[in-house]
C-alpha cells in the first residue's frame, strides 16, 4: 500500500492530468474502466452494482465485461465475495461505517465510496482526476456527496488534491460580490421587452375586435358558420397569453428595478441573491399549476356554450346566448392570460437565475481569494 491513493474518473476535462506511469500510488477506477481499455491499469477496480448489471452481456459499457471480471487478477470491490469472480473482494462497508461513527451514512456515488474508503485505509493523500458531476447533467445530485467526503477526509488531516475545472470553483459566500446582476441588466430587459408588448398589445385588441365583429355576424345570420368564429376566440386567447407572458416578464423586472433602487440609497450599493431568482421561479410555478382547474372551468363554459350556439336557430335566443358567450370569451381569455403571466414571471426568473450563475462561475471567487490572501499576509 502507498502513501497516496489516486481516484481517477471518466471525465475528459482532468483525465488525462493524471500520468498513468507513475508508481507512487495506488490507482482507483471504476467498473469497466479497465476492461474497456480506457486505463492502462489500476490497483483496486470498484464495481459495486447489483450482479444483474455486471454479469449482463447487455451492460451498455462493455457487454464483455463479465469475461473480464472472471479472469482479471487486479483486486474487485464488491458488494460481497463473488465464486465466479475469483479478485472479488467485499466492499467493508459494516466496518467503515463503525470507523466513521458520528458521520453520516452519505453515500449516492461510488466516488464517494472511494473516498471514504481511501480514508478508512489511511491514506495520507487523495488525488482526484476526471471526476466533474456538472451541475447540468444527471450526475450533479451526486456532487454533495463527493463534497462531503472531501471534507471528511480535509477534518482527518488528509491531503486532497482535487484536479476538476470547476468542482469547487465558487466564490466565496458574502465577501464575493461581483456576480450580483447589474440594475443596467434589469432595465435594458424590462425596455426591450415593453416595446415588444406594445406590438403585441395591439395584436391582442385586434383580435378581439374580430371575435367579436364575427360574434355579431354569427348573432344577426346563423348561417355564417362557426368554423371562423372559433378560430377567432382560440386565437384571441393565444395572443393574451402571449402579451401575459411578456408583462410578467417585465414585472419581475421591475421588481428588481425598484428593490435596486432602494438599496442604492439605503446603503450605497444593492445586491439580489440567486434565491430571489429561485424562489420566485418556483412560486410562480406552483401558483400555474394552481390555475390550471380555472382555465379548465373556464374552457368546459365555453365549450358548453359553443354547444348551445350551435344549435341555436332562433334568432332571439341566439342573440341572448351570443351575449353570455361574449362574456365568457373575455373569462376564458382572462383565465389563459392569467397562465401566460405565471409562465412569464417563470420563465424570466429562471433566465436570470442562469446569468447570476454564469456570473458566478466567472467571478471564480477571485475576489475571495484575494481578501484571504491579504489578511495572510
Amino acid at each position: 500500500m502507498k502513501k497516496t491513493a489516486v481516484i481517477l474518473g471518466m471525465h475528459q476535462g482532468t483525465m488525462g492530468e493524471f500520468d498513468q506511469t507513475r508508481t507512487d500510488c495506488d490507482v482507483f477506477v471504476f467498473n469497466e474502466m479497465v476492461s474497456r481499455g480506457a486505463v492502462p491499469h489500476a490497483d483496486y477496480v470498484f464495481q459495486l452494482h447489483k450482479p444483474v448489471v455486471w454479469r449482463s452481456s447487455q451492460n451498455r459499457n462493455d457487454s464483455k465485461h463479465y469475461d473480464w471480471l472472471r479472469s482479471t487478477s487486479i483486486p474487485v470491490l464488491m458488494q460481497e465475495k463473488f465464486e465466479d469472480v475469483p479478485a472479488s473482494v467485499k466492499f467493508p462497508l459494516d466496518e467503515m461505517l463503525k470507523e466513521f461513527k458520528g458521520a453520516e451514512p452519505y453515500f449516492t456515488t461510488t466516488v464517494g465510496f472511494a473516498i471514504a474508503y481511501a480514508i478508512y485505509r489511511r491514506y495520507k493523500r487523495i488525488e482526484i482526476y476526471g471526476v466533474e458531476m456538472e451541475t447540468n447533467t444527471e450526475y450533479a445530485h451526486q456532487r454533495p456527496c463527493v463534497a462531503y467526503w472531501c471534507g471528511v477526509a480535509y477534518g482527518r488531516g488528509i491531503e486532497v488534491d482535487f484536479h476538476s475545472r470547476q468542482f469547487f470553483q465558487s466564490p466565496m459566500y458574502g465577501y464575493d460580490g461581483d456576480i450580483t446582476i447589474r440594475l443596467e441588466v434589469f432595465e435594458k430587459r424590462a425596455k426591450a421587452m415593453a416595446e415588444e408588448a406594445k406590438t403585441v398589445l395591439e395584436e391582442y385588441k385586434k383580435a378581439k375586435a374580430q371575435a367579436i365583429e364575427a360574434v355579431e355576424e354569427f348573432r344577426l345570420d346563423f348561417k355564417n358558420g362557426w368554423g371562423k368564429l372559433e378560430k377567432l376566440v382560440n386565437r384571441q386567447a393565444e395572443i393574451a397569453h402571449s402579451f401575459s407572458m411578456l408583462d410578467g416578464a417585465i414585472q419581475v423586472n421591475q421588481r428588481h428595478i425598484k428593490a435596486c433602487k432602494i438599496m442604492e440609497a439605503e446603503t450605497g450599493n444593492y445586491f439580489i441573491s440567486r434565491q430571489v431568482y429561485e424562489t420566485e421561479m418556483n412560486n410562480s410555478t406552483n401558483s400555474w399549476q394552481a390555475h390550471q382547474h380555472k382555465i379548465k372551468i373556464a374552457s368546459d363554459a365555453l365549450k358548453e356554450k359553443e354547444d348551445e350556439l350551435k344549435q341555436a336557430t332562433s334568432k332571439g335566443y341566439r342573440s341572448r346566448r351570443c351575449d353570455e358567450y361574449l362574456q365568457l370569451v373575455e373569462e376564458y381569455a382572462k383565465a389563459i392570460g392569467k397562465a401566460g403571466l405565471l409562465t412569464g414571471i417563470g420563465m424570466e426568473s429562471k433566465y436570470l437565475m442562469g446569468v447570476h450563475d454564469q456570473n458566478e462561475r466567472m467571478t471564480g471567487g477571485k475576489e475571495a481569494v484575494k481578501i484571504l490572501a491579504e489578511a495572510m499576509a
